[in-house]
Formats: C-alpha cells, sequence, structure tokens
C-alpha cells in the first residue's frame, strides 16, 4: 500500500532494496505504462533511425531468450496507454518488430485496460497487437478524419470476446456508421456491461441489439473529440422495436432524439422504465408543451429515476433573439416534482429559462432531496429581459436543500437586489459547485461579500463556454460571454479574501463570546461565595443569641 503512494522513481530504488522489496515495488512500476518506447527497451536497446523516421531496436532483434526475460515484466502490466502525441519519433516500426518477433500471442497476458489515440491507420492497426482474452476495458480515440476500419471490429470481437468496457471516441459520419458490423461486434462481446459511442451511432437499430445485452448496464454518448461537428441527418426517426426482457440490466441511458419520439419510446412495451440515470440530446424544433408532456411520461414511467440531464440545440432560430414560442418556462419543467426519486436534473437550452422569485421558492421548498440541480445557467440569448432572476434565488435553496452539492442558474447579480448581509441568512450546508454560465456581476466586491456568507470556503465558481453543439455563434455573443467570464473570475479570486475576513470576524464574537460567559460565571460565583458567606455569618449570630 505505501508503495502505491510513491513516485516511479523512489518505486525503482526500493527494486534495489532487497529480493522481497523488489517483486513488490516492481508490480507497481509497471502496473500502468504509458511509454511504449520504455517497455520494450527492455527486450533491446531502442534507438531512432534514419531509414525508417522512427524508433527501432539498436543492434539486432529480440530473440526467444529477449522474451522470456520480457515476460517477468510483461506479466505486471494491468493498464497500457497510447498516445501518438506523446512520442517524438514513429514507432510503427518498432511495434512491427515486436510483432513478427513475439513468441506468443499474449504480449501483456495480465493487461485488463487499453487506451489507445491513434493518428493514423498504421497506429489503429497496431492496437490490435495488445487484444485478448483477459482485456476487460478498451478506449479507442481517433483523431482528424481517422477511424477503425472495419476488420477492427473482427479482430476485437473474435479475440478479446470478454470485454466489460468498450468507448470508440471519433468523428460522427453517417455515411460510414458501419452499423452493421457495431452490431455484429456487440453480438461477440456476450460480457460488455458498458458502451460509449458518438451520440448519432445510437439508432433504432442499435437501440434494438444493445437490448438484447443481458449484461448491458450503461449506454452512454462519448465527448471530447468533434463536438457538434456533424448534422443528426440519421435521427430523424427513432422508433426501435424492442422485445420481451429488454434491457435487462440497464441503468444508464443516453439517447438524441426528437420528443414526441422520446415519448412514444418510453410509452412502448417493454420499455427501460427501471433506469435511473437518463441523458437526453435533441437537435430537432420543440415546443414546450412537448418538453412538459415528456416530462409527465417520465414521471409516471420511470419511478427509479435519479439524475436526469436534457441538452436542447437546436439552432435554426436567430440564437441571440428571444422566440417566445420555444422559450421555456416553470410551467413547463414542473412535472420535475412529481418524480419519488429524482435528486439531479440539469438543463441546457439557447434561451433562458422564464422562472420567478416566488416560483423558485415553491421548487426549492418542495425538493429538499435535491442534490445537483442546474437550470440552464449557460443560455445564449443575453438581453438584459432575459434575466427574471437576482442572487436572492440562492436562499430558498440553501434554506430548503441541506444536501444540495451543486447549483446552476442563469442570475442578474445587480447591486440593488443583492440581499443585506446584516439579515439573518441561513448559508448553504453542502454546496460545492456554483455554477454561473453566462450570469451577470455588476459589483465585484459586492457580489463576492455576499457570496462569502452564504457560500461554503471550499465551493468553485464554475462559468463555462458555450457548446459547440449550437453551431457557430456571432462574434458580439462570445464577446459579451468572454467579458462576463472575466467579471466572475475577478469575484472568484476576491472569495478568499471576504471569505478569510468573516472567519476573522466568526472567531473575534465567538473569543468575545466566551470571554464574556466566563466573565458571567465567574461573576455568578463570586456571588454565590458571598451569600454563603453572609448565611454563615448570619447563622453564627443566631447561634450566639
Amino acid at each position: 500500500i505505501i508503495f502505491n503512494f510513491l513516485d516511479k522513481v523512489t518505486n525503482v530504488t526500493n527494486a534495489l532494496v532487497c529480493k522481497q522489496w523488489s517483486q513488490i515495488a516492481l508490480d507497481v512500476v509497471w502496473k500502468e505504462v504509458d511509454n511504449l518506447v520504455q517497455l520494450f527497451s527492455l527486450l533491446k536497446p531502442i534507438h531512432e533511425a534514419e531509414e525508417c523516421e522512427g524508433q527501432e531496436f539498436q543492434s539486432e532483434l529480440p530473440d526467444a531468450n529477449d522474451w522470456l526475460r520480457f515476460e517477468q515484466y510483461a506479466s505486471r502490466v494491468r493498464c497500457l496507454r497510447f498516445h501518438w502525441d506523446r512520442y517524438n519519433a514513429e514507432i510503427n516500426c518498432l511495434l512491427g518488430y515486436v510483432s513478427r518477433t513475439r513468441t506468443s500471442l499474449d504480449i501483456l497476458p495480465n493487461l485488463h485496460t487499453l487506451e489507445w489515440k491513434y493518428l493514423t491507420d498504421d497506429d489503429m492497426e497496431r492496437c490490435k497487437l495488445f487484444f485478448h482474452r483477459q482485456l476487460r476495458h478498451l478506449t479507442v480515440t481517433a483523431d482528424w478524419e481517422h477511424r477503425p476500419q472495419p476488420d477492427f471490429y473482427t479482430d476485437l470481437g473474435a479475440r478479446a470476446s470478454h470485454l466489460h468496457t468498450l468507448s470508440l471516441l471519433m468523428r460522427q459520419y453517417p455515411e460510414e456508421l458501419q452499423e452493421d458490423r457495431i452490431i455484429m461486434l456487440l453480438r461477440n462481446l456476450p460480457e460488455l456491461r458498458k458502451i460509449m459511442l458518438p451520440e448519432f451511432y445510437f439508432t433504432s437499430s442499435l437501440i434494438e441489439e444493445l437490448s438484447r445485452a443481458k449484461n448491458m448496464g450503461v449506454m452512454e454518448f462519448s465527448h471530447g473529440v468533434d463536438e457538434g461537428c456533424f448534422e443528426p441527418r440519421n435521427m430523424e426517426t427513432f422508433a426501435p422495436v424492442l422485445a420481451e426482457g429488454a434491457f435487462p440490466s440497464l441503468w444508464d441511458l443516453s439517447l438524441v432524439a426528437k420528443f414526441h419520439d422520446l415519448d412514444r419510446f418510453f410509452w412502448s412495451n417493454f420499455a427501460p422504465v427501471n433506469i435511473t440515470t437518463l441523458h437526453i440530446n435533441t437537435y430537432e424544433d420543440h415546443c414546450q408543451s412537448e418538453v412538459h408532456d415528456f416530462l409527465v411520461t417520465l414521471s409516471q414511467k420511470c419511478q427509479l429515476l435519479s439524475k436526469l440531464y436534457i441538452q436542447l440545440f437546436h439552432n435554426e432560430y436567430p440564437l441571440s433573439v428571444l422566440v417566445p414560442e420555444i422559450q421555456l418556462s416553470y410551467e413547463t419543467i414542473k412535472p420535475l416534482l412529481a418524480f419519488p426519486n429524482l435528486v439531479t436534473f440539469e438543463l441546457l437550452h439557447k434561451y433562458p429559462l422564464r422562472i420567478t422569485l416566488d416560483e423558485i421558492e415553491e421548487l426549492a421548498s418542495q425538493w429538499p432531496s435535491l442534490e445537483n440541480l442546474v437550470l440552464n445557467a449557460q443560455p445564449l440569448a443575453l438581453d438584459e429581459d432575459g434575466f427574471t432572476l437576482d442572487l436572492r434565488a440562492l436562499l430558498p435553496f440553501a434554506r430548503h436543500c441541506p444536501r444540495l452539492w451543486k447549483l446552476g442558474l442563469y442570475m442578474n447579480a445587480a447591486e440593488a437586489e443583492i440581499p443585506s448581509i446584516q439579515l439573518p441568512i441561513e448559508p448553504f450546508r453542502s454546496l460545492r459547485v456554483l455554477s454561473l454560465g453566462a450570469s451577470q456581476a455588476c459589483n465585484q466586491g459586492t457580489v463576492a461579500a455576499f457570496l462569502s456568507w452564504v457560500c461554503p470556503p471550499s465551493c468553485v465558481l464554475e462559468v463555462g463556454d458555450p457548446r459547440n453543439e449550437f453551431g457557430p455563434i456571432d462574434d458580439w455573443i462570445l464577446g459579451k460571454l468572454r467579458q462576463r467570464k472575466l467579471s466572475w473570475k475577478a469575484i472568484e479570486q476576491l472569495l478568499p479574501v471576504f471569505t478569510q475576513v468573516r472567519r476573522t470576524e466568526q472567531e473575534r464574537s465567538k473569543a468575545l463570546q466566551e470571554e464574556v460567559e466566563d466573565l458571567r460565571i465567574r461573576l455568578m460565583e463570586k456571588g454565590h461565595v458571598k451569600r454563603s458567606e453572609t448565611s454563615r455569618v448570619a447563622g453564627g449570630s443566631a447561634e450566639t443569641r
């Protein structure tokens, strides 16, 4: 256990102390590998060769004895990470020699986690070197225009059939979806428990196949490569046909579709109504009633749901001009109060949520179990008339939601609307993240003073950037967002100062109270002594008489 907390250099030294220490230290040193050159230099010295413009073995290729010696280290490797941008020179030549000279198909026999981020098709091919039956977790990240070749799915299903987690992070090309190959791969991975794919890969056919997976517990969107680069043409219809016994183990589901398709899906026979986490993305036009009706459906069908995330990325109307017909309101999301187990809700929309302070009070007072709430803190329509909340909106959640650890609201932190800290204000008890998104702050010092009173010292102010899924955003919107972000960053820097001042005041007040209490006790004791002496004197006089 101690060795696990030491750095690699220290554990290399520990391996030289004695035989007992050596085995333990080497297990820790080689447990996780993120440098293939360093790993395969255990076979033979490696240098950068001009002929192949990359890394290769310096003198001669490894022989059987070299591989036998390598096995004592290879069996210790549990996690391997390859990121092409961490290498100064090409290593495909080196991996080619490794492939040709190896004495066993399983180069790293106990490897259970493989992360492979590649740039070229050759890099992708080399990933297969490390496929074997003990592999449990695979993450493949494809940059630029590259994506796995068709035989990748075939080899993966044949050689790593006991995989538990599969994550494919790549660009989304509807014309090259390779849906049939992915479906065939899923049939060859019977133990798969978690899958992460680009969001538009979750087509009706793929959902139908995943519904038959007995161990599938998590179906997630994979993000991070190129969010928002692709038009959702292949998601115009979403109508999976489910059979009895669908999704026997599913608890976390991510879907991208139109609201009326989603509503029909959850009303269909054998729908996954026992899920506890649901992520919804939609890129299509919508109205308030569709969102409201969908929430009503979920509240009736998914009684176990505890976490709900809804992101609406429709961008055909002007992003900066409010369209009342599609602006969501408190009445739209009010069905949230009917969920018996919901503790997390996050909403993202291009227009601010229309909600008043009185409605915030109602929402907070009727949802005491709330743990995470983000009510569209990052809209793109930034006009002044879009604000309906100010810093007073924080107070109901502080009063009524003791377990709330994250809160996100779109507010206008104007000085005139900041509650006086002289009034009795109940601070948050568990808040760790205050998500401010595109909120506006006018007087940085006053805002920082107020937040230092209601937020715990460890609370982080979160100010995000606009999501790429909305498509191109006007420069003036980006400029205004940047300006507001700078204001909140300045407030974030002021917070520790105000927090320290407040802590000092509290300590001084506490010390003064203790001093007053001590003085009161001493005066009471002194008065008690005097009364006792008076009683004794009075008693003596009576006896004399």
